[in-house]
């Protein structure tokens, strides 16, 4: 996949797509597989959206590792929260 030509010094190239457009093209190939990546915005999406509203927007670390450090405990405190709060439901 290329994308439009790009005007330089010396004349016009065409480049090339980024390899991670050119690996989510790739995946989303078949209707299947866009079928499949559609659900995503039901499954992934209000977990970031309930993250964003208990915690904000802004981290408190920086660095690398340390924003993955933080992500990774705000997403496992999160999924706590869901397990400790969840109510089964009644069987008769």
């Amino acid at each position: 996949m290329e994308l439009s030509p790009h005007p330089t010094r010396g004349g016009s190239k065409r480049q090339q797509a980024p390899a991670g457009q050119q690996d989510m093209a790739a995946r989303l190939a078949t209707p299947t597989e866009r079928a499949q990546y559609r659900q995503r915005s039901a499954l992934v999406e209000p977990g970031f959206a309930q993250i964003f509203q208990r915690f904000g927007r802004h981290l408190n670390y920086r660095g690398r590792q340390a924003v993955d450090a933080e992500i990774k405990l705000l997403g496992t405190v999160h999924n706590l929260n869901k397990l400790i709060n969840h109510t089964p439901m009644n069987r008769s």
